[in-house]
């Protein structure tokens, strides 16, 4: 890693936690919230409202949510790569409870809108002054039947502040404060659970094994507390979904992401039904290891070694030219967020593990979060994350700020795709057989991870939250029904999951903060494999069609949307499209190692 610290320049927001300007934009927006509260609260049923009037007061509640938003996401940055620090706590917390008390007096807006008449709502989506405003209108009418009023949500919101926020911030305070003491040749060091993780993936395997026992017994120690949190915030989910009317749990999720209910299940259960593949690659991968057996600390174990390390300048650079390659304006967005300091790549004490890309202001430039350790799995990552950079840069381009999302459904389209060039790019490059057989292996985990293994989570998720409906369930449980999951997936390629695995559950964050947030991931892995296949068979002819999608943001449904280039997400056979390329290339592999 390059001796310079790759660090955000976050003064797009503010110059640091004690800039007198949050006050001051607190200040003003709180007043903003209460003079829209005041004037268009109970007014919106109004039959003699107009399409004008009502426009006007639709500009300024996407005022309040888009300065609302700049707030929540400077305290969420700045709190990512400062957990230790006890003032950006303290400022984090701060903010999470400012943001509850906008969210108050703006809650009637939505609620209010779904009393109006269907005629009334026609006449919105017809009048051209409300063209941008079109699916925000009509997807907030699908929530109508699972609104409550507006008093109801209020309490909902202020219980959420000790109620279930209150354990996630629990959650996340333990997990921040893990500091493993760890020998490393001789020496006794203290390790984050980001550094330690780091040993998974070294060619050690007693030292993979170490590692991986070390950051488990953390939650195991804790695992009373964390079965305590799981049990509140699962029911919490639960309980609010029921009372929302929904038929289920994940029903709440689908339609938050404008999935249908029966696109997911066909999604999960090609899925699932495709576990073959990943037995087959893990006992292909103990055969080129010349294990006795595969361990889940044996997970991460590189296969081969690709020699070359790429420095971080080198790694970006590599990025560039191939998005230079795809599309010239993917590569200047990419030098442009590296000029500005968008990009936080070096690891250290106080940051977060893993990886992740936030919206910045509108017309401005996003922000990438990465841990970069000069491998090829860095420069996969790192491709990765400035994809959905990419991506966030032409809908904050393009669009207004109520279609700022992405369905969690498509957001790894930009994502999947770029890192699927590079891995091409290094494939077709002058790689020895042993360099090809350790990219491929990296590609096919990868996937794994992203795809099958979400998907056991998947499956785990409707299982334990159809059993925290009948009981508040025991720590052994709730392990149990994680580790038949795993034990599934991996067939009788993995051993002693039970063993090395089963308190791994309470590590990933998901589950609590976000429920059934994971097959997502599955589902857009797959349609980006769909979509890859297609620019290889139309080349120059797909590219602008691709950037078409990446601008659309949440001004189309995700169905819509992919009706573009002729996906249905309810077909099975779809699904097992991407499934049978993964197939191949574990294929592939076979007949490199043979």
């Amino acid at each position: 890693m390059t001796e310079k610290l790759i660090e955000w320049n976050l003064s797009d927001f503010y110059e640091s936690i004690d800039d007198s300007q949050i006050k001051k934009d607190m200040d003003n927006l709180l007043k903003s919230a209460k003079e829209f509260n005041a004037k268009a609260k109970g007014k919106l049923t109004d039959p003699e409202l107009t399409s004008s009037q009502f426009s006007n007061w639709f500009k300024e509640y996407e005022k309040i949510g888009e300065k609302a938003f700049y707030l929540q996401t400077y305290s969420q940055l700045i709190y990512s790569i400062n957990t230790l620090d006890d003032e950006v706590k303290a400022f984090h917390a701060k903010i999470e409870e400012y943001l509850v008390k906008i969210q108050e007096m703006t809650l009637f807006f939505y609620l209010d809108l779904n009393q109006i008449s269907d005629s009334k709502h026609e006449e919105f989506i017809k009048d051209p002054e409300l063209a941008k405003y079109i699916h925000a209108l009509n997807y907030n009418r699908l929530k109508k039947p699972h609104q409550l009023s507006e008093r109801e949500e209020q309490i909902i919101l202020m219980k959420d502040i000790t109620g279930v926020n209150g354990f996630l911030k629990l959650y996340s305070e333990i997990k921040s404060d893990f500091i493993y003491d760890f020998e490393i040749d001789g020496e006794m060091k203290k390790l984050t659970e980001s550094e330690l993780f780091a040993f998974m993936y070294q060619n050690d395997k007693e030292l993979r094994h170490k590692a991986l026992s070390k950051i488990v017994s953390k939650y195991k120690d804790n695992e009373r507390i964390f079965t305590h949190i799981f049990n509140n915030v699962l029911k919490d989910w639960d309980l609010e979904s029921k009372k929302k009317k929904y038929k289920t749990p994940i029903a709440r999720r689908n339609l938050s992401n404008e999935i249908s209910d029966e696109s997911v299940e066909v999604l999960g259960k090609t899925t699932t039904h495709g576990y073959k593949l990943v037995e087959k690659y893990y006992s292909l991968k103990q055969k080129i290891l010349k294990l006795e057996e595969l361990r889940m600390s044996d997970l991460y174990a590189p296969i081969g070694n690709i020699e070359k390390n790429y420095s971080y300048e080198e790694g970006l650079r590599l990025i560039e030219e191939i998005n230079e390659n795809f599309h010239p304006e993917f590569s200047k967005i990419i030098k442009t967020m590296q000029q500005k300091g968008h990009i936080d790549a070096t690891p250290r004490k106080g940051k977060n593990r893993g990886a992740f890309c936030e919206f910045g202001k509108l017309k401005h430039y996003p922000f990438v979060f990465v841990n970069y350790t000069e491998n090829v799995d860095s420069v996969l990552t790192l491709s990765h994350e400035l994809g959905h950079a990419i991506h966030a840069y032409y809908i904050q381009d393009e669009q207004n700020f109520v279609n700022l999302g992405i369905s969690l459904a498509i957001a790894e389209i930009a994502s999947v795709f770029n890192e699927m060039l590079i891995l091409d790019y290094l494939l077709d490059s002058d790689l020895t057989k042993e360099e090809k057989v350790s990219l491929l292996a990296i590609f096919i985990e990868n996937n794994i991870a992203t795809s099958f293994r979400q998907n056991a989570f998947y499956n785990f998720e409707l299982k334990i939250h159809e059993l925290i409906g009948e009981k508040l369930t025991k720590t052994s449980e709730i392990k149990d029904l994680f580790v038949k999951e795993m034990e599934l997936m991996f067939g009788n390629s993995m051993k002693n999951i039970a063993e090395d695995y089963a308190d791994y559950v309470f590590v990933i964050p998901h589950f609590l903060n976000d429920p059934f947030y994971v097959y997502a991931y599955n589902m857009s892995n797959l349609l980006v494999i769909a979509l890859y296949q297609i620019y290889l068979e139309k080349k120059e002819e797909f590219v602008p069609k691709f950037i078409k999608l990446l601008k659309i943001g949440s001004s189309l449904s995700p169905e819509d949307m992919l009706k573009l280039v002729d996906i249905d997400l309810s077909d099975s056979s779809f699904w097992g499209k991407g499934i049978e390329y993964l197939m191949d290339k574990v294929n592939e592999l076979e007949n490199l190692v043979d």
